[in-house]
């Protein structure tokens, strides 16, 4: 593999355009190519990053060595198929999918031909999650809360469990041992055909507890983490990226993490792991296992409330 991986991604939308910036700024990356059925975005990205531009992302089969697919998710699975039976190396976005299926499918396609398959859960990457990692024994409750407000100029084609509390979720299967025994669920539709807001509750076979909080449709934008253990409780607010650590006994410590774009972690990861020089922190496997529990906790979600009309 050349030190300079020739990537490209598909999909300029909000978040797909954040990739490119980000990439064009990487010393590792080769940006060949941006890909939008919108012409006139394909141009302009390229344009402005000194890349071509393309409306059919199967012009690149062949021709990259990676691919970053930020298009909607319907249409993850087959963009991601195309470049993995290609030989190409993939970053999907989250939910990898829109079915367990494919999720499964492309998952067992990336291990066939030896493929990375890295799944956009990107709030791993943060430097302040990483660091909770070492703080956290035995847990006997969590608690996760990640609401914003309602974003007209997002896509919105999955609901809020699939869309923002799929990232929680997936932590918290990294973060906490043990077999989950229950899943409570309640959601509300308040703009979408989606749920907007839902709260889910996890009853682990350790006897540990999990609550999660999901909105887009908040008045303020909060994300924030707490783990009970026996002797201390941790808090962890992403949005400062601080750690408070309070021993019941003893004295209360803050911690401060060094700010970094977690974008740039991500995909740096990623090249690296193209390179052979690291392995998936979220691979196929993680975001599979991520979406069997958020299907599960839709699937037990109740009382959801038909849109409000105002």
């Amino acid at each position: 593999m050349r030190d300079r991986v020739r990537v490209a991604v598909v999909g300029l939308g909000q978040w797909g355009q954040h990739h490119v910036r980000a990439l064009a700024s990487l010393p590792g990356a080769d940006l060949v190519g941006v890909v939008d059925r919108k012409a006139a975005t394909a141009r302009a990205l390229a344009h402005r990053y000194g890349t071509r531009g393309y409306l059919d992302h199967r012009d690149l089969l062949g021709a990259v060595d990676a691919a970053v697919i930020a298009v909607p998710t319907a249409l993850h699975y087959a963009v991601a198929r195309d470049f993995l039976e290609a030989g190409a190396h993939v970053l999907v976005e989250k939910p990898m999918t829109t079915t367990l299926d494919e999720a499964e499918a492309l998952t067992a396609l990336a291990g066939a031909r030896d493929r990375v398959l890295l799944v956009g859960h990107i709030e791993r990457f943060k430097p302040a999650v990483q660091r909770l990692f070492p703080l956290v024994r035995a847990p006997l409750a969590v608690q996760v809360r990640r609401v914003r407000p309602y974003d007209v100029t997002r896509t919105m084609d999955v609901g809020v469990v699939m869309d923002l509390m799929i990232h929680d979720i997936d932590i918290v299967q990294a973060l906490v041992p043990g077999r989950i025994e229950e899943v409570h669920a309640i959601g509300v539709r308040v703009h979408n055909s989606h749920e907007d807001l839902a709260v889910a509750q996890l009853r682990l076979n350790t006897g540990c507890l999990v609550t999660l909080t999901a909105s887009r449709v908040a008045a303020t934008k909060a994300v924030d983490l707490e783990v009970t253990m026996a002797d201390r409780a941790v808090h962890l607010d992403f949005l400062h990226q601080t750690l408070t650590v309070r021993h019941y006994r003893g004295e209360t410590q803050r911690i401060k993490v060094e700010a970094q774009e977690t974008l740039r972690l991500e995909l740096s990861h990623f090249l690296a792991c193209v390179r052979g020089e690291a392995q998936p922190l979220v691979s196929g496997a993680d975001g599979l296992r991520a979406m069997r529990l958020a299907a599960m906790v839709l699937d037990r979600m109740v009382e959801i409330a038909p849109p409000v009309r105002v």
